[in-house]
């Protein structure tokens, strides 16, 4: 699969009138995107005192790299699209990634609220080499994460720099994965860390991950 993981802010000052041409116009003209499977909008929070990094996030997902192209360069609603971005949204930090399902989102439903951990990241090599780091990640962290209770859908992927990206632009770590865990509430999210699933895959974070950033996101299905 192709993934797109964009978070972002809004031009203007006035966030009603954002927030309304974005529901309104930016997500109806993201909808009628071709060959997209999964696209998922919502509000980043932060803890108690702090800023999020970005207003809102958005995931989208098409089978493979050409689907994607096809639909975000050439299809009729394209252009009104990026028009439409290049109108209101700024700050846009903008990953591609090439991903993998590892639990399917059985439960999605259209409109639906959830909540979201999505988290971009380096594997840590701890003195070996990146194929060994690779090979833990996925046979042993990705084996732990998807036990936690309650975890309605687990997607994880890996950067890919978009055609035409400037390499100054790309992030400078050829490690740099990402992870998206969906819920049904924060709440359920928080009591999965606190079971014994949760608290051993912590540990396992420590071991396997370096520098990362996390996003919690008051999300949204739309497709």
């Amino acid at each position: 699969m192709r993934t797109i993981f964009a978070a972002f802010d809004f031009k203007s000052g006035d966030l009603a009138d954002e927030e309304n041409n974005y529901l309104e116009n930016h997500v109806r003209l993201a909808k009628e995107l071709p060959g997209l499977r999964q696209y998922i909008t919502g509000r980043l929070r932060a803890p108690a005192g702090t800023t999020p990094p970005h207003y809102r996030a958005a995931t989208l997902s098409f089978d493979d790299a050409e689907a994607l192209a096809a639909a975000v360069r050439k299809s009729p609603v394209a252009k009104p699209l990026a028009a439409d971005g290049a109108a209101h949204i700024t700050n846009t930090r903008w990953l591609e990634l090439d991903s993998e399902v590892i639990v399917p989102f059985v439960s999605k439903q259209s409109g639906k609220d959830y909540f979201m951990m999505a988290a971009h990241f380096d594997l840590k090599l701890t003195g070996g080499d990146l194929a060994a780091a690779e090979q833990r990640y996925l046979g042993h962290h990705t084996f732990l994460a998807r036990r936690l209770p309650g975890l309605r859908h687990y997607l994880i992927g890996r950067f890919v720099p978009p055609v035409g990206m400037r390499p100054d632009l790309a992030p400078p770590s050829d490690r740099l994965r990402m992870a998206m865990l969906v819920f049904d509430d924060i709440e359920t999210l928080r009591a999965a860390y606190r079971s014994p699933a949760g608290e051993e895959l912590a540990r396992d974070e420590q071991e396997t991950i370096a520098n990362a950033r996390v996003y919690r996101i008051d999300a949204t299905v739309q497709v």
